[in-house]
C-alpha cells in the first residue's frame, strides 16, 4: 500500500505540471503575438475589429455638389456677394452626425473629368489617361484583394474610367432628356463571371425601362435621372445579400446636381439637392443594415453669379477659383467610424487613400500622393523592412508601457512586413531589432521611435520615413549587443519550427500523462 501511496504522489504533481505547460503552451499557441509573424497578413489589436470590417462600400459621388451648400460651418457667397442658403438635407446630415465628414476638402481642378480621375488614383495631377494606367486606380487595389467593381455612372465615364470596372452601366449620351443606357462587361481572371453577369443581367432591366424616370415636370424629370442611379445601387445590394461574404464596391454617380446648377440656376440647384437626399434614406439604411460602407462625395462644387440666374458654372474662368466651386464634401458613414468632423483642409486626393484605409488595406494606388484622413476609431499600422526585424509596439499610457505586439522573432528572408490593425488612438513607442551576422559573433542592434497614431500610419524602417502626418520626434537608442544577452525585453531570435516543435512535444507528453494516468487510476484519485 505504501508503495502505491508513493507513486501516486509525484504522478499527481506531474499532472498539474502537464497542465500548467499545456495551458502555457496553449496561450502561446494562440496569442495574437504569436500568429502574426513577418508576411503573415494582419493582426488585430482589438480582436472585435476582425469581424465588423464590412465586406463591401457604396461610394457615391454626386456631380457639382459644393459644401458651402451643405455644411453650417460654411459661409458661402454668389459673385455678386449675395450669402448661399443650406440645402435641408436631414438624410445627410443624420449620416455626417453620425459619421466622420471633410469640412474642407479642395478638388485641384473644378472640373469633371479631372476630378473623377482624381478620386480614384489619389493623385493631384491624374487625368484619364492615369486612370487607364495598371494599378493606377482603388479599383485595381480593391480587385487584388478580392473585391468586386461595378459602376452606375451619368458623367466621369470615359472610356479609361469604364474599363476598371468587372460591370459598369453608363449613359452614353450624358442627356437628361435623351438617356440612352449602356451596359458593358469586362473580364478579370479572378473575378466571379456568376456575379457578373447577373449584375448585368439586373442593368439590362433597369436600362429597358429608364424611360419611366422621365417626366413633363422639368424639376421631376432632372430628380427622376439621379433616382435611376440610386435605384440602380439599391437593386445591386439587394442581390448582392446573395452571396455573403463576395466583397465588392459600387460607385455611383448622379449627374442631375450639376446639370441642374449649370441650366436652372441658384434656387433650382438647392431643390435639386433636396430631392437627392430624400432619395438617398433608402439606399443609405440598406447600407446601415447590411454593414457597407457608405461613401459620399464630389467631383468638384457649382459657383453662381446671382441668386436670381439662371445658371451657374465651375470650371470657366469667371468660377474655377471660388471655394463654392473649389470644395467638396467627403462623408463617411459604418462600422468603426469615428463620428468627428474634420476641419483641416485636405485635398480631393485624399478620398482614394482614405477609402483603402477602411478595409484596412495598406496597399495604395499606384501613382498615389494622397494623405489617409482619421476617419476609423481604430487605425493601423503597416510596417516594412528591406531585412530582418523583430518588433514591439507599446501603447503609453499614464500607467507606463503596454505591450500590443511582438513578433516574438526575426523576419525571415531577409524582409519583413507587419500589420496591426484595430489600434485605440494615442501615444505609442515602437521599438525593433535588426542582427547583424556579417561578423564572427552575431550582434543585435535596437532602435525606437514615439509617434501618435490617429489615421492608418504606414512606416518604412529602413529610412525610418514615417508616411503620415502624424509623425513626433523620434528617440532613439541605438546600442550593440552580443548573442542574446539583451536587457530589451525581446526573446532571442528562434524560428518558427522550433515554437512548433516545442509546442508539439509538450501537447504530445500532457496528452501520453493524461491517457497513462486514466487507463492506470482514473481521474478519481488525483
Amino acid at each position: 500500500m505504501s508503495k502505491i501511496k508513493d507513486f501516486e504522489q509525484p504522478f499527481g504533481f506531474q499532472f498539474i505540471l502537464i497542465l500548467a505547460l499545456l495551458l502555457c503552451a496553449a496561450s502561446i499557441l494562440f496569442s495574437p503575438a504569436f500568429a502574426a509573424e513577418a508576411g503573415s497578413g494582419m493582426f488585430y489589436a482589438n480582436l472585435n475589429e476582425y469581424d465588423s470590417i464590412p465586406d463591401g462600400a457604396v461610394f457615391f459621388i454626386v456631380d457639382g455638389l459644393g459644401s458651402y451648400y451643405l455644411f453650417p460651418e460654411l459661409r458661402g457667397e454668389t459673385l455678386l456677394g449675395e450669402p448661399v442658403q443650406k440645402a435641408v438635407v436631414p438624410v445627410l446630415s443624420n449620416m455626417w452626425n453620425n459619421g466622420f465628414r471633410i469640412s474642407e476638402m479642395k478638388v485641384p481642378a473644378p472640373s469633371t473629368e479631372r476630378g473623377h480621375s482624381v478620386l480614384v488614383t489619389g493623385n493631384p495631377a491624374a487625368n484619364a489617361e492615369m486612370v487607364g494606367y495598371t494599378d493606377s486606380t482603388f479599383l485595381d487595389v480593391l480587385r487584388q484583394e478580392g473585391f468586386l467593381c461595378i459602376g452606375i455612372m451619368q458623367r466621369g465615364d470615359f472610356e479609361s474610367m469604364r474599363g476598371k470596372f468587372d460591370v459598369i452601366i453608363y449613359d452614353r449620351t450624358n442627356s437628361i432628356n435623351n438617356m440612352n443606357f449602356t451596359v458593358q462587361t469586362n473580364y478579370f481572371e479572378d473575378s466571379d463571371q456568376r456575379i457578373v453577369n447577373e449584375i448585368a443581367s439586373v442593368f439590362d432591366s433597369l436600362k429597358n425601362r429608364a424611360s419611366s424616370y422621365n417626366s413633363r415636370d422639368t424639376a421631376e424629370r432632372y430628380a427622376g435621372y439621379n433616382r435611376f442611379g440610386v435605384d440602380a445601387a439599391y437593386e445591386v445590394l439587394s442581390l448582392m445579400e446573395k452571396y455573403p461574404g463576395q466583397k465588392f464596391i459600387v460607385v455611383v454617380n448622379v449627374g442631375a446636381v450639376d446639370s441642374t446648377g449649370h441650366y436652372r440656376g441658384y434656387y433650382a440647384y438647392l431643390d435639386s439637392v433636396e430631392r437627392l437626399d430624400k432619395d438617398l434614406e433608402k439606399l443609405f439604411e440598406k447600407c446601415r443594415r447590411n454593414n457597407l460602407f457608405f461613401i459620399l462625395a464630389s467631383d468638384h462644387g457649382m459657383s453662381f453669379e446671382a441668386q436670381d440666374k439662371r445658371s451657374g458654372g465651375h470650371s470657366s474662368a469667371k468660377y474655377n477659383r471660388t471655394k463654392e466651386a473649389l470644395y467638396i464634401p467627403l462623408i463617411i458613414y459604418g462600422n468603426n467610424i469615428q463620428r468627428a468632423v474634420y476641419y483641416s483642409e485636405t485635398g480631393q486626393e485624399d478620398a482614394a487613400p482614405t477609402l483603402l484605409s477602411l478595409f484596412n488595406i495598406p496597399t495604395q494606388p499606384r501613382f498615389s500622393r494622397g494623405n489617409i484622413l482619421p476617419a476609423k476609431e481604430n487605425p493601423a499600422l503597416y510596417l516594412a523592412a528591406p531585412e530582418s526585424v523583430q518588433v514591439q509596439l507599446f501603447q503609453l499610457t499614464g500607467d507606463g508601457e503596454r505591450v500590443v505586439f511582438n513578433s516574438l522573432e526575426l523576419g525571415s528572408d531577409g524582409y519583413s512586413s507587419y500589420s496591426i490593425a484595430g489600434l485605440t488612438k494615442g501615444n505609442y513607442l515602437l521599438r525593433w531589432m535588426t542582427a547583424d551576422s556579417h561578423t564572427s559573433q552575431i550582434k543585435y542592434s535596437q532602435n525606437e521611435i514615439r509617434l501618435y497614431i490617429s489615421a492608418d500610419t504606414t512606416i518604412d524602417l529602413s529610412d525610418y520615413l514615417l508616411k503620415s502626418s502624424d509623425f513626433l520626434p523620434s528617440i532613439s537608442n541605438n546600442f550593440v549587443f552580443s548573442g542574446s544577452d539583451s536587457n530589451s525585453g525581446f526573446l532571442p531570435k528562434l524560428t518558427r519550427p522550433v515554437y512548433f516543435l516545442l509546442i508539439a512535444i509538450i501537447n504530445i507528453a500532457g496528452a501520453a500523462g493524461i491517457y497513462y494516468l486514466y487507463k492506470k487510476e482514473g481521474f478519481s484519485k488525483l
